[in-house]
């Protein structure tokens, strides 16, 4: 008569040459050895954390009596760290139906002994259920027993020990945080939308200490694309001029949610590069990295952005025309016949029939009308330098969109048009159209292809591309700079929108996944000058 064993408890490895030989040799805690036929063998399961047999033996062998479990009063817990199969922390878990503060339930698997869990505008980690999978016979955090789904408290860096069956100790240290950068709040009664929606808007520090706060404010989704579900980009319009987190004071501002972009900072490394010495744009919009939070709901790490208007200490002066692919209804805007490009009129006081939008489309169209024609007179009308400068970035951006959306440029009170300032490049090196870094954009469109027969543009560009060549170690500190700022940020934003498909939440998994799509971008760049040094020459 047989009789079915689990040695869960026991102390064994299998021996790869006696399987080979059709036996079972089982290597006991005591040092005494035990072998069976490969045939009492019914399941097996040996991996690097987990070594279990499931063995048919006669009823008449005593000696496979599994071995006793440490007393809980016998646990030394000061003992030096013996890591085997038996006090192994499988996994942790953080269900949002225990923990209120949570959106997204939190599993994370776990593959070291130290784990950073980033919780996102949660202001309250004092009092976290915890469960969790593990090999021990005990679990101890802060040296209390615990059972999985106890209240722990995580407001600081913890500590966590699994004792084996046979005392041995197995050590693990627990961090929650959030994301360090400020939170911004929104709330309103309304429905956020395409339409504005009046509340209030707070942000603090990642400590939760207020800095700045507003009740005249309102907020719509931005873009044709709006859609609820979606991490979309956000408007702002302030009643009254505001300075937010240290930047010039002003009524409007945009939140960009970098939705197409895995390493979030896309747009705010084009910002840093345009705002640098290696272009010299006349004003470029700057933007700060915050965590999004509406009506309570944590939405996501975005990127709080300059809106390009005409004020004081942005577009002062100038008025702002853009070219783009397609006009959303309600835009004043007019149709270049012979480029075929969109211009919309920027300036929110200009109106369908109004002298600025009639006066713009004569001037475009007599500078049109000359370059199509093989003139050189209609440069006399053109900023040069500016039309290099912003030629130069977006080929350095790779940017694809580059003439049909979001083309801003500015006329000037003496009749001059310029390119610029440059706007939202979440889309470009390598990212949302892939990650080919040859081939010009914009050498073949109808304005550029003109102003390359042109020999002082021509000099401009290849003066310009040198020294943006020769910046290379600016460009990839701004990156290491922006990713670093993020890095925590990048773990909430995952749990919520999964962009860089992480299966686990704990930031140690998140990170590698990120460090590696920042790598890929830094390659993706030096690649992209190395090309434009050879190939952008004229």
């Amino acid at each position: 008569m047989k009789k079915q064993a689990l040695l869960g408890a026991m102390s064994i490895f299998f021996m790869g040459q006696a399987l080979a030989q059709n036996t079972v040799t089982i290597h006991k805690k005591d040092g005494s050895t035990i072998e069976y036929p490969l045939s009492s063998v019914d399941t097996l399961l040996d991996n690097e954390s987990t070594h279990k047999m499931t063995l048919s033996y006669g009823k008449e062998d005593r000696t496979l009596a599994p071995a006793s479990v440490i007393a809980e009063n016998k646990v030394d817990l000061s003992k030096k760290d013996v890591i085997q199969s038996y006090n192994v922390l499988r996994s942790i878990s953080f269900s949002s139906k225990d923990n209120s503060k949570l959106q997204k339930d939190v599993d994370v698997t776990i593959d070291d002994s130290k784990i950073t869990l980033v919780f996102p505008y949660l202001t309250d980690l004092s009092s976290l259920k915890m469960s969790f999978e593990t090999t021990g016979s005990y679990v101890y955090f802060n040296g209390k027993k615990i059972e999985s789904g106890a209240s722990c408290d995580f407001s600081q860096e913890r500590e966590i020990k699994v004792v084996a069956f046979n005392g041995d100790i197995r050590t693990y240290n627990i961090a929650v945080i959030n994301s360090g950068l400020p939170i911004l709040e929104f709330s309103t009664s309304g429905k956020i939308g395409d339409d504005w929606a009046a509340g209030k808007i707070s942000i603090k520090d990642a400590k939760g200490k207020e800095s700045f706060s507003n009740s005249t404010v309102e907020i719509k989704g931005r873009g044709s694309h709006f859609k609820e579900k979606l991490k979309n980009a956000y408007n702002l319009k302030f009643e009254e001029k505001v300075a937010i987190m240290g930047l010039p004071s002003s009524k409007r501002w945009v939140l960009l949610s970098n939705a197409y972009d895995k390493t979030l900072i896309r747009s705010s490394i084009a910002f840093d590069i345009a705002a640098s010495d290696l272009f010299s744009f006349k004003w470029t919009p700057n933007s700060k990295a915050v965590e999004l939070v509406l009506n309570g709901e944590y939405v996501g790490s975005y990127t709080l952005v300059e809106q390009i208007r005409i004020c004081e200490g942005r577009v002062e002066d100038d008025q702002i025309i853009s070219s783009e692919g397609s006009v959303d209804e309600g835009d004043d805007s007019f149709l270049l016949e012979k480029s075929g490009m969109n211009i919309v009129m920027r300036d929110p006081e200009t109106g369908v029939s109004g002298t600025k939008l009639m006066q713009a489309q004569k001037f475009l169209e007599e500078i049109e009308s000359s370059m199509m024609s093989g003139k050189s007179d209609y440069t006399k009308k053109l900023n040069l330098q500016s039309f290099a400068e912003w030629f130069v970035f977006n080929e350095l951006m790779k940017n694809e969109e580059a003439i049909s959306s979001n083309a801003y440029m500015t006329i000037s009170t003496d009749k001059k048009l310029a390119m610029g300032p440059i706007w939202d490049m979440s889309k470009t090196m390598g990212g949302e159209y892939g990650d080919g870094f040859k081939e010009s954009i914009l050498k073949e469109t109808p304005w550029f292809s003109q102003l390359l027969q042109n020999s002082d543009f021509k000099k401009l560009v290849n003066e310009k591309v040198g020294q943006v060549v020769k910046g290379k170690k600016t460009i990839e500190n701004i990156i290491k700079e922006r990713a670093e700022a993020i890095k925590y940020s990048v773990a909430g934003n995952e749990m919520i929108w999964k962009s860089l498909g992480a299966q686990d939440f704990d930031y140690e998994t998140v990170s590698e996944q990120y460090d590696l799509e920042v790598s890929k971008l830094i390659d993706w760049l030096d690649n992209r000058l190395t090309w434009m040094e050879e190939n952008l020459k004229f």
